[in-house]
């Protein structure tokens, strides 16, 4: 049996994920987007594992792959619904899951009316990114008209579009779970640093474990079945006072090194038996 591993930075997560196909057999490809062109029809291997940090090259990377009838994990209908969270929250809400109450805002003009209408403070970021960058809590008119100028002096259509979105009261908290092949294999709890309302790692955040219940359970298997991931992360807030859940993000390229030291999880052995597991169907 044979994987293609496609990628463009080489993470731990890869490392462990190429160790635990060699443990069962299976014969690891690595295609590095960034040195090796990629010839749309052709393919590696039966599966293609994108892992490609750059949600644009990863995304064509998975539909390059499915032109040869290759099986991408994630597809890029996965991808691209992951990678813009525009599209993620609008596939949730269309089946009826609660979301952060979420305006979107293409233009200056528009801007000063979402200002006027959503109650402060409230959560603006771009459709696209991660590891909480550009993503700021907009508290008053100053903070709002320096968001604007900054982000309009960017070249991407997609960095100068703005979601406003509803601040969920969670004390710096969120849930993260990992959903494989459409089981929940595990979930953590992600506190914010000291003086910092961002709960990402890369902002310093810590990882705790927590068990998975029904809700956060369902929840996640809802979104992964919505938006078609196979291996997917999802981050959900947790409204303090009301104990709302709310799915806010979807991430179709997931990193797990915190996950994995919280839990004890080793996520690429999960991965690597389901893969072996769709390549035996």
């Amino acid at each position: 049996m044979e994987v293609e591993l496609l990628y463009d930075m080489p993470r731990l997560e890869e490392k462990l994920m190429i160790e635990s196909f060699r443990q069962r057999g299976v014969e690891v490809k690595l295609t590095n987007v960034n040195t090796m062109p990629l010839l749309i029809g052709e393919a590696a291997a039966e599966v293609a594992l994108v892992r490609v940090v750059s949600m644009q090259k990863a995304l064509y990377s998975a539909a390059i792959r499915e032109a040869a009838g290759a099986t991408a994990i994630n597809s890029s209908t996965a991808l691209m619904l992951c990678g813009d969270k525009i599209l993620t929250l609008s596939r949730l809400k269309a089946h009826g899951l609660r979301i952060p109450r979420s305006m979107v805002v293409l233009g200056t003009e528009s801007a000063e009316v979402a200002y006027r209408r959503f109650p402060k403070p409230f959560v603006d970021k771009p459709p696209i990114g991660s590891w909480g960058r550009l993503v700021t809590l907009v508290r008053d008119k100053s903070t709002w008209r320096s968001v604007l100028e900054h982000r309009q002096m960017m070249q991407s259509q997609q960095l100068r579009t703005h979601i406003v979105q509803e601040y969920i009261e969670s004390d710096g908290r969120d849930i993260r779970t990992i959903v494989i092949g459409g089981e929940v294999i595990g979930a953590v709890v992600r506190k914010s640093a000291r003086d910092e309302w961002r709960a990402n790692v890369a902002l310093g955040g810590k990882t705790e474990p927590i068990k998975v219940n029904g809700e956060i359970a369902e929840l996640s298997l809802q979104a992964a079945k919505i938006i078609g991931g196979e291996f997917i992360s999802i981050d959900i807030l947790e409204d303090k006072k009301s104990g709302q859940l709310y799915l806010n993000e979807v991430n179709g390229v997931p990193e797990f090194k915190g996950f994995m030291e919280a839990t004890g999880i080793s996520v690429a052995d999960e991965l690597a038996k389901y893969i072996v597991s769709v390549m035996r169907r």
